[in-house]
């Protein structure tokens, strides 16, 4: 009888550290997918940020010829404005915040258009436009508390550049 109580607690004190184990198997997984969610956001509103900035650094550069890019205001919002002509005809560039999101507008020159009329082109949570001196801007996008800035030069407009 002494034998069989000393394998039922072997058994049960074996039964306990499997299960301690599982337990602890289970919190590490969950502990490592919680970390792999938050580094993967990180990792896709960093992108997020990087891209809609490189957007409108080369949507500018393309158009960086004598007074066809603008800083100005739309409905209050900052925007860029790109003045562009095709086969003679007047057309416009507009990228702006709006709506949790940067957007961009193309359409003929001097047409009345809604914000909400533009294509979506990255979802961010603010985009603000601060002239630094008389060439040069500081473009900052937010999303998901994090921002990300990108400083550029209008060449066209510099001193030497007209």
């Amino acid at each position: 009888m002494d034998t069989k109580n000393q394998f039922s607690f072997q058994f049960i004190f074996v039964m306990l550290l499997y299960l301690i184990i599982v337990i602890l198997s289970v919190m590490i997984i969950s502990l490592g997918k919680n970390i792999y969610d938050r580094i993967n956001k990180d990792r896709n509103t960093n992108y997020e940020l990087r891209v809609s900035l490189s957007y409108i650094a080369n949507k500018i550069r393309q158009s960086d010829i004598d007074k066809a890019v603008e800083i100005t205001k739309l409905n209050g919002v900052d925007a860029v404005l790109i003045n562009e002509l095709f086969d003679d005809e007047k057309y416009q560039t507009w990228i702006y915040f709006y709506d949790g999101a940067i957007y961009e507008m193309f359409t003929d020159a001097d047409t009345a258009f809604e914000l909400s009329d533009g294509m979506k082109v990255v979802d961010a949570d603010d985009f603000n436009i601060e002239k630094v001196r008389d060439d040069l801007y500081k473009f900052t996008a937010v999303n998901n508390e994090k921002s990300s800035d990108l400083y550029l030069s209008l060449y066209s407009k510099a001193a030497g550049h007209e």
